[in-house]
């Protein structure tokens, strides 16, 4: 692909200037270069921008529409240049807590296609810190991790529930998926008590029902990184009902308690300073995404 942008802008200005002479003498060449620079760049693209007559210029519909599209590159090539270190406007920073990647899609596609975006996964033990540092405008995450924080908005999005995944091997030498859990390791994505709400311990209460346990507790940072150590090693893993579980991974048994069905809201927060900011676009989005 090519990035220069030099053919873009002799297109440009013979569009706005209205011939290749006038646009060659913008740019201090020749109208030899200019012409065969967006004769090149109509190949590049594998379609026709302009129509050239002896006499006359005009642009091809799909002329017309790279048109509209190079002056806003650059403008925007040209706000990077004077401003470097300001944030481009109308970019709006998405940010997500591992596993949760569906759901940020989800929300952004609702938001609009003018709106400029960037996405991130962003560690659970930073994450608020940082939205309410305003180093990012959105956190998609779990609205157990909100409770009682009055300095944060969150939107509800939707409910998700949380499957089991047991050693197929080791559950065979078992009664039961319960049973099996009281014997070996629960393992659960590393999710720190952030002073706000401890993750884990409102997890492992709303696992431990029904007959579900454990021997012991061993956090991991992913829930890619439990699947595979139930897979390998034991024991049994919390992961979200639409988690996919890593290849390979060919001795795990699923289980969906019912305990643990749509347990959990997903939701989208912002810093409560800034609600004016986010709070009718954010609505606007859940209402034609979740409805």
């Amino acid at each position: 692909m090519n990035y220069n942008l030099k053919p873009m802008k002799y297109f440009v200005d013979v569009v706005q200037t209205h011939g290749f002479s006038s646009a060659a003498k913008r740019n201090y060449v020749s109208e030899t270069a200019v012409s065969s620079a967006i004769r090149h760049l109509e190949d590049d693209l594998g379609v026709q921008l302009i129509n050239r007559t002896p006499t006359s210029l005009s642009l091809t519909a799909s002329g017309q529409f790279f048109y509209l599209r190079a002056v806003q590159v650059l403008e925007a090539y040209g706000e990077i240049w004077r401003h470097p270190e300001q944030q481009p406007a109308g970019l709006l920073r998405i940010h997500f807590l591992q596993g949760l990647e569906a759901d940020a899609a989800a929300f952004a596609e609702h938001l609009g296609p003018s709106r400029q975006l960037s996405f991130d996964e962003e560690p659970f033990t930073d994450a608020f810190t940082r939205l309410l540092a305003h180093d990012y405008d959105i956190l998609i995450g779990f609205e157990l991790a909100f409770s009682g924080n009055t300095k944060l908005q969150a939107f509800p999005l939707r409910k998700v529930g949380f499957d089991v995944l047991c050693n197929t091997q080791a559950l065979a030498t078992q009664p039961d998926a319960p049973t099996l859990s009281h014997a070996g390791k629960l393992y659960l994505q590393h999710w720190k008590s952030t002073g706000i709400a401890d993750i884990q311990a409102v997890m492992v209460n709303k696992y431990a029902h029904n007959g579900w346990g454990y021997a012991s507790i061993a956090q991991v940072n992913s829930f890619q990184a439990a699947a595979l150590a139930v897979n390998f090693k034991g024991g049994v893993a919390l992961v979200p009902d639409d988690f996919r579980v890593p290849a390979h991974c060919n001795n795990l048994t699923r289980l969906s308690p019912k305990h643990l069905e749509q347990a959990f809201n997903v939701v989208a927060a912002i810093s409560r300073d800034r609600q004016e900011l986010f709070e009718g676009m954010i609505l606007k989005a859940i209402s034609s995404s979740y409805r």
